[in-house]
């Protein structure tokens, strides 16, 4: 859809010329824009085409933005317009909230101490989030760069995730030094909005936070279990987290269901000997995965709770001195590994071994922590597939449930695992589509 043109040479005089991003003059960028009637018009591939030369222009208009920025603070700084509060100028000139006026200005002071990154920003390549997650990235100016470059193709998620490994691989900084800066950039605030609803905020160093949310995920967990089984009305994540934190916070809970499951992890608790936990939940248990040679302090490797989160390897030395260590040999031989097809669960042990396989969901583009994820059986267990690592892979709630409602199975592809209609789904599809089809005359 991007070309220096006005439309499309196949388009005929009923349908509408598709949207283009072209430069009539230079400087001047151009999208045309079809009305409903139009846009129902056109095919899917350019309804999709004009997506992506939408999200382009406006990246590029951020790319603009941050350039005017730029422009009003070398004004500041010389004395000729003074202004000490950009974000307000941002807020009464757009209409934004001040603290999405904040969040711009901050995006465009990121972009303009590294050409490379407003550059790219300015050309629609990248969007902002990825801009700011570039230019945030403690990395060689000329890694920096090619990152950018590789930016241009993939999305956030996968950029973020390339600027993790490269970061790992060519930092700037320490572990040590690393997790001090992060320290010292928690925060946390609440307040009310619009409607007198309370909105909470907060951010917190790996350790602390993996603290935290070792707290909360029992409870989630459990709430999720229930929500399973429930049909309709069904509560969203968003919806589950927040019942989760009511209750960590306050003891609050809002239904029957909710409440019994409180108690059962109560029950838990009294079980394992904590019985003084009244309106608590039991004491948070970190699950860290690390190689020996960085626990040992050979290597710099940091070590992965179960939620996603990178501990610094002198962290996870630190939290070892007064912790159960087991160990996990991959490819290795052991018979707790295979428990068989006469126990659907997966046992603990067992879970840990996939976890520090899979590391995240499986299914293709989804990065999903593993405490999000659930096992899920590659052949199923009622159709004789066996409970072992090898038949086993980590899938995040919401793909767990899309594979097995929309008859799906996943297959090994050249990239890793790829989600497939079963033969019997493919079949019928196959026969709606041709009972579907007219006959031939």
């Amino acid at each position: 859809m991007l070309r220096s043109g006005s439309g499309s040479a196949e388009a005929t005089p009923t349908a509408p010329q598709p949207t283009d991003l072209t430069t009539d003059r230079p400087g001047m960028l151009v999208l045309r824009r079809l009305d409903r009637g139009e846009l129902t018009l056109l095919r899917r591939d350019e309804l999709v085409n004009a997506l992506g030369d939408i999200e382009r222009l406006a990246n590029r208009l951020a790319g603009y933005r941050a350039e005017v920025l730029g422009a009003l603070h070398e004004l500041s700084r010389s004395g000729v317009a003074p202004d000490p509060m950009p974000h307000l100028t941002l807020r009464d000139a757009t209409g934004v909230s001040e603290r999405e006026a904040r969040r711009l200005c901050r995006v465009a002071s990121k972009a303009r101490e590294h050409a490379a990154v407003l550059d790219a920003l300015a050309e629609g390549d990248i969007n902002a989030d990825q801009a700011e997650s570039l230019c945030d990235a403690r990395v060689p100016d000329e890694v920096r760069t090619e990152l950018v470059a590789a930016a241009a193709s993939h999305d956030t998620d996968t950029t973020r995730q390339r600027l993790r490994e490269a970061e790992a691989t060519h930092g700037v900084e320490t572990p040590t030094e690393r997790f001090l800066r992060q320290r010292t950039a928690r925060g946390a605030g609440w307040g009310r909005d619009h409607e007198g609803m309370l909105k909470l905020w907060a951010r917190f160093d790996p350790e602390t936070g993996a603290s935290i949310e070792a707290a909360l995920e029992p409870l989630r967990r459990a709430l999720w279990q229930d929500d399973k089984h429930q049909r309709t009305d069904r509560r969203t994540p968003a919806q589950r987290d927040a019942d989760t934190l009511a209750y960590a916070l306050a003891g609050v809970t809002l239904t029957e269901q909710d409440a019994a499951a409180v108690d059962r992890l109560h029950a838990r608790a009294c079980r394992d000997g904590h019985a003084e936990q009244v309106q608590r939940l039991s004491p948070a248990q970190i699950s860290v995965l690390i190689g020996l040679d960085a626990l040992r302090g050979h290597t710099d490797r940091a070590g992965v709770t179960d939620a996603g989160t990178e501990l610094a390897p002198e962290t996870v030395r630190r939290l070892a001195c007064d912790a159960e260590i087991i160990p996990i040999i991959l490819g290795g031989r052991g018979g707790s590994a295979d428990i068989g097809w006469a126990r659907r669960t997966v046992p603990l042990r067992l879970r840990r071994l996939l976890i520090a396989r899979d590391k995240h969901c499986q299914w293709p583009g989804c990065h999903a922590s593993p405490s999000r994820c659930d096992a899920h059986h590659v052949v199923h267990w009622a159709d004789g597939g066996p409970t072992n690592l090898d038949n086993l892979v980590l899938l995040c709630h919401t793909h767990h449930q899309h594979l097995h409602e929309h008859g799906y199975e996943l297959v090994v592809g050249p990239d890793g695992w790829m989600p497939r209609q079963k033969a019997v789904e493919r079949r019928k599809a196959e026969q709606g589509a041709s009972v579907r089809q007219p006959r031939a005359p």
